[in-house]
Parts: structure tokens; sequence; C-alpha cells
């Protein structure tokens, strides 16, 4: 059963953007307890921590190149999804600041010009929370699991619930650009569906697609 509340539509018909996703407190596959939920603007610092917390090997895995930092900006757009465009889950565990951040997981349109370069906290609503339809039918996603919660079955969750997510935004397809190096995670994409792709960047990539609508 889904943890967000129940998408509405207007009289027309049309697509609504879905209602916050409540925290979920999950048991993962190893025993350990976490709580999934959106990311909060709050979250800024947390994500600047567990990005330094990742080894050289793990930032080149999820970025496929190296990457020696997070810029501002990007934290910044990370902590104000577009709803109905965009969004970002993460799974937090209490910590003696308050909680640590040990996965995360985003989807946003594919292939959209200038996409990240929007205001921060501008909205993709229209009139009375509607989404606007004018993006791709195709969204991208990216999943970040700490080193000592890999194995746990929590990359599992996270992309489960980002296709559910997804689906109910409207989105047709869902894809990612993963390491062929990246054997787990190429594995737990074809375990949910997705099918693995020659990625038109070429290099040391694969593109895993799953469609979310039945044809």
């Amino acid at each position: 059963m889904s943890d967000e509340p129940p998408r509405s539509q207007d009289s027309t018909g049309s697509r609504k953007i879905p209602g916050p996703r409540r925290p979920r407190r999950v048991k993962l596959a190893d025993g350990r307890e976490l709580t999934l939920r959106a990311v909060r603007v709050s979250d800024a610092s947390e994500i600047h921590q567990a990005f330094e917390r990742l080894s050289p090997a793990s930032r080149l895995t999820r970025f496929l190149h190296h990457k020696k930092s997070l810029s501002a900006e990007m934290v910044e757009r990370g902590v104000r999804p577009r709803p109905g465009y965009s969004f970002v889950l993460v799974a937090t565990v209490p910590a003696d600041d308050g909680i640590d951040i040990v996965g995360a997981a985003q989807y946003q349109p594919l292939g959209v010009a200038g996409e990240q370069d929007r205001p921060p906290g501008e909205d993709a609503r229209g009139e009375e929370g509607v989404a606007n339809d004018a993006r791709p039918a195709s969204c991208e996603f990216a999943i970040t699991v700490a080193e000592d919660w890999r194995g746990s079955g929590l990359a599992r969750r996270l992309l489960a619930s980002l296709v559910d997510r997804a689906r109910r935004d409207g989105y047709t397809t869902i894809e990612g650009l993963v390491s062929a190096e990246n054997v787990a995670m190429l594995a737990l994409a074809r375990r949910l569906k997705f099918t693995p792709h020659y990625s038109p960047e070429g290099g040391n990539a694969v593109v895993v697609r799953r469609r979310l609508v039945r044809d």
C-alpha cells in the first residue's frame, strides 16, 4: 500500500500534483530501521555531510566522474524539488546532531534544458495546483546509499518508491544512467523490471529504463 495521500483531480480530469509524502518508518532486510521521507529545506547541511562521508570511489560510481564537493547551488536545488516535476526522497537515522542522511533518491524530467537552472522555489503548478504538462513524459533517476548501508535493502526501497511516485506524477517512463561496473545496481534494476540499453553518451555507462504504463 502506498504511503502517499491519494492524488486528486479537478472537475475536468486534469492531472493533479500528488500530496506530500508522509514520513514512514521502515525495517530493512538486514533488520536495521530508518525513516523514509521527502527532502526538506532544513536537510541542506545533512546532504553536505552525507556527501563528505562518501569515498572517492563511491562518488565516481554515483556521479560517473570525480566530484570533490557539492556546490551550495546544487544542494539548494536538491532541497527544493518542483512539485509535479521532480521529487527527492531521503532515508534518515537518529544522530547526535539530530539525523544523518544515509540514502537519497531523486528524479527530474529527462533532457530539459535549463531545468537545473530554474530559480529555487519556482513552482511547476498552474492554477489550483494543476501540474504543467508541458514537460517530457520521461524522468531520470539517481540514487545514493551510504557505504555502511549497502546490502541492507535500502537501495531497493528507494528505487521502488521512486517508481511509484513517478507514476503518480504522470510520467510514462523512468530511466537512469548507471556505471557498467556497478553490478549491484544493474542487478537491482533488472529485478525491478528495468531493461538495460546502450548509453548514447558512450563510455562506461548503461541506461536502465522502465515503462510506467501498460502498453
